[in-house]
């Protein structure tokens, strides 16, 4: 079933998630850090991008990368380029976040703008040939080198740490890696994560958002205890069936939760909906990278509300 509807999702667009109202944002507890941003070109030489839509291959493939950090200042619904790190108070946890199909990294700012905000150092690349812009036109089928441009970028961001010239310098701790991702990000986030093909051991939690298990070759999926896994679906999506993160939810080794959006669809990062999934990331990520006490009594307050969300887990 997995395989049937990766079929049908690959080759659909990912809505994008809106910014939120001004209203809103008002409302919004930014902080405890302000946010810088700057984009790091990460170009892996060792291996090609696919000819694609009558464009020609090239020899390596080049991953556009936007990163969110922690850094001085005043906290506020603003990123700041190039802005001086908070170098004093890391180093910070690492997630990788992967866009969806005809999206790109920056798509989802507004979302991982309050992950950085809150301590993590946040990488979206922008993959070669499944985003919009893409040369020949966007292509699905790339997904299946997406895991290991993940691996790729997770390991860029751990070289500019150590780089004693990099504005980034520090500021990443390299034993404190996580991964997300929305639809197609959300396929690539479970292969690198927990296939055989590609699972990369670096990894120590995974969320991904609207997804199901793609087939990669020669791989199978495989659940381990080390790396927990938080699933976010909503129950009305009608490109990517709710149905595959229900399957993953029960092939999955504790510790294990799902977080339901009741009635929501394929992109649920709206509304009360879209606070409650950035709160319970929150919980998950401060618990299994952080090691904050409380977190996850947190995430079973938050990820309960009537007629909003529905969560469920396993802790062993």
């Amino acid at each position: 079933m997995a395989a049937a509807c990766t079929q049908g999702t690959v080759n659909q667009a990912s809505p994008l998630p809106p910014p939120p109202a001004p209203e809103q944002a008002k409302k919004q507890n930014f902080g405890p850090y302000a946010v810088g941003v700057r984009t790091e070109s990460f170009v892996d030489a060792t291996r090609p991008t696919d000819p694609n839509g009558g464009q020609p291959g090239r020899p390596s493939r080049t991953l556009q990368t936007m990163v969110l950090y922690p850094a001085q200042g005043e906290p506020s619904d603003r990123d700041v380029p190039d802005a001086p790190p908070a170098r004093d108070s890391g180093p910070f946890p690492l997630i990788e976040f992967s866009h969806g199909f005809t999206a790109n990294g920056p798509s989802y700012t507004p979302i991982l703008r309050r992950l950085a905000a809150a301590g993590y150092v946040v990488a979206a690349p922008t993959f070669p040939l499944s985003s919009r812009g893409a040369p020949g036109g966007p292509s699905g089928a790339d997904y299946k080198n997406q895991p290991a441009d993940v691996s790729f970028v997770i390991s860029e961001m751990l070289r500019l740490d150590g780089d004693g010239t990099s504005l980034l310098r520090g500021m990443v701790d390299p034993g404190k890696v996580a991964v997300s991702g929305h639809s197609l990000g959300a396929m690539t986030t479970l292969g690198v994560a927990y296939n055989t093909c590609c699972s990369d051991p670096r990894i120590k939690a995974a969320v991904p958002i609207s997804g199901v298990e793609a087939p990669f070759p020669g791989g199978s999926f495989v659940y381990p205890s080390r790396a927990p896994l938080l699933l976010i679906h909503g129950d009305a999506d009608a490109t990517v069936p709710y149905r595959g993160s229900e399957h993953v939810y029960r092939a999955a080794s504790a510790p294990k939760f799902l977080l339901t959006i009741v009635h929501g669809p394929h992109t649920p990062f709206a509304g009360a909906a879209g606070e409650v999934i950035v709160k319970v990331m929150l919980d998950f990520f401060d618990h299994y990278l952080k090691g904050r006490d409380g977190s996850l009594e947190a995430i079973t307050q938050q990820g309960n509300i009537v007629g909003t969300t529905v969560l469920v887990s396993a802790l062993t």
